[in-house]
């Protein structure tokens, strides 16, 4: 209990000052690149402190219910973060150059609709694997693959065919290209690999448009229409996010076991009556 208020109190801390930093970046920087950059560093900042606070881990944000780092939550972060910091950035330089209606910043469709897909797969997720964690495993398979990962066998939480942890200690940055079954958990997963490949090249693109978008616009030679939207977003690289989530969640309602134990029989029962190990 002492351990967990501390992590609240810390986490806290560092939640208030990066907002803090984040809106004072922005205001306070002359340079419109820098105040983005620093802006985003600050949110970032700010979502390891709601993490600590909450599991004593700075990447407690994106481990889900199962103690895994989660790759639908890295990505929802990673888009929360850069769009949401870029408008902040250009809202509060507007209002520093008295622009009318300052707020007036418009995000492209695209892009809005690839932080919708994001936030569908973080929805979705959990619903699909909702229903593998009624279905029974083969037995011993859970014991296996903590042993190939790592784990100590003890230290699993009965979820049927879903592999998952008793403690956001154990979650590893590794998950986020590993299966989500108790039988390819320890297996690279390509559909998640692909979908974490795509989703970098996508930010990392996006943010070297943003950084010169803002570079090209200094305050002194801007006129009303400065920052008045943020950079188009392929309406290809839209879809090719769009194509990759829905593989990604297809491929994660499938079957990837040889078949199903008898309930009986599964590797849950073992585990909950504490006979595994």
């Amino acid at each position: 209990m002492e351990s967990t208020r501390r992590y609240a109190s810390i986490g806290s801390a560092i939640a208030t000052a990066s907002l803090i930093a984040a809106i004072a970046a922005a205001e306070l920087v002359p340079d419109p690149a820098w105040a983005w950059l620093l802006t985003a560093a600050a949110l970032l900042a700010f979502c390891a402190g709601i993490g600590y606070g909450i599991s004593g881990h700075f990447n407690g944000l994106v481990i889900d219910n199962r103690n895994r780092v989660s790759l639908s939550k890295l990505q929802a972060s990673a888009w929360s973060v850069l769009v949401l910091s870029a408008f902040l950035a250009a809202s509060i330089v507007r209002i520093k150059l008295n622009l009318p209606n300052p707020i007036a910043v418009n995000i492209p469709q695209e892009l809005l609709a690839v932080m919708g897909i994001s936030a569908t797969s973080l929805v979705a997720t959990p619903v699909l694997l909702s229903f593998k964690s009624k279905e029974a495993a083969p037995p011993g398979q859970a014991q296996r693959t903590a042993l190939m990962l790592g784990d100590d066998p003890k230290n699993l939480v009965a979820t049927g065919k879903v592999y998952a942890r008793n403690s956001s200690d154990d979650a590893q940055w590794l998950d986020i290209f590993r299966g989500e079954e108790v039988s390819n958990a320890a297996t690279p997963d390509l559909g998640k690999l692909q979908q974490f490949l795509i989703t970098v090249v996508a930010l990392t693109i996006y943010s070297i448009q943003l950084w010169h978008l803002f570079g090209a616009n200094p305050p002194a030679q801007a006129g009303t229409t400065f920052m008045d939207a943020l950079p188009a977003f392929s309406a290809n690289m839209a879809w090719l996010i769009g194509i990759s989530h829905a593989g990604y969640l297809a491929y994660k309602a499938a079957p990837h076991d040889n078949g199903t134990a008898p309930a009986g029989s599964s590797q849950t029962s073992a585990l909950q009556d504490g006979s595994v190990g």
